[in-house]
């Protein structure tokens, strides 16, 4: 990957920007980190790495497998071994049609009071915590083959196979899918 005018990199930081199209749709493959995505207030595709461990004679952008950006949509592949200790933060722009977050090991958060369109998250090993009240989604469905659903909201929670569905009052959709951990839901503050 070429890093741009403004980009900045170092052997435990990479900070890079993007300009993409609003109807873009959005993919992420992280091996493992810790991952957090909120909404763009700037209208860009942000993505913040930081890495704990950094590697001998690499800088943070070696991690970045593939950054492809076309009008329909944006790919963004991380391949960060567990010894990294990687934490990702990348920003989307609110109106993005469909986004998919997939994540092998590590806990993920995400917002989905600023983030619209289909959402879907697959992780592998992990934490799951999603923030966002009834109003972001239309439809939410979580499945939790290993581990365990808690829904802060309403202080329920459920272990083992889960699966569970909502309906909300605002737009989009939200699919969970979790093999082995757990998702916590969280209101919006």
């Amino acid at each position: 990957m070429e890093l741009a005018q403004g980009d900045q990199d170092s052997a435990n930081h990479l900070q890079l920007s993007r300009k993409i199209v609003a109807a873009a749709s959005i993919e992420i493959d992280v091996c493992s980190a810790d991952i957090t995505v909120v909404g763009s207030k700037s209208g860009l595709l942000e993505v913040t790495l930081d890495i704990g461990s950094p590697a001998p004679k690499a800088t943070a952008v070696d991690y970045v497998q593939s950054l492809n950006i076309t009008p329909d949509g944006v790919q963004l592949q991380l391949r960060l071994p567990k010894h990294a200790h990687g934490k990702v933060r990348v920003a989307v722009p609110a109106e993005t049609p469909k986004l998919t977050v997939n994540l092998i090991q590590g806990d993920l958060s995400f917002e989905t009071d600023r983030i619209g369109g289909e959402r879907k998250i697959d992780v592998v090993h992990g934490r799951v915590e999603l923030e966002g009240n009834a109003d972001s989604y239309a439809t939410m469905h979580i499945d939790s083959l290993m581990g365990s659903i808690h829904d802060h909201r309403s202080d329920q929670e459920a272990h083992g196979v889960v699966s569970q569905s909502f309906t909300g009052t605002g737009k989009g959709s939200i699919e969970v899918n979790v093999v082995w951990g757990s998702v916590d839901l969280k209101a919006w503050d």
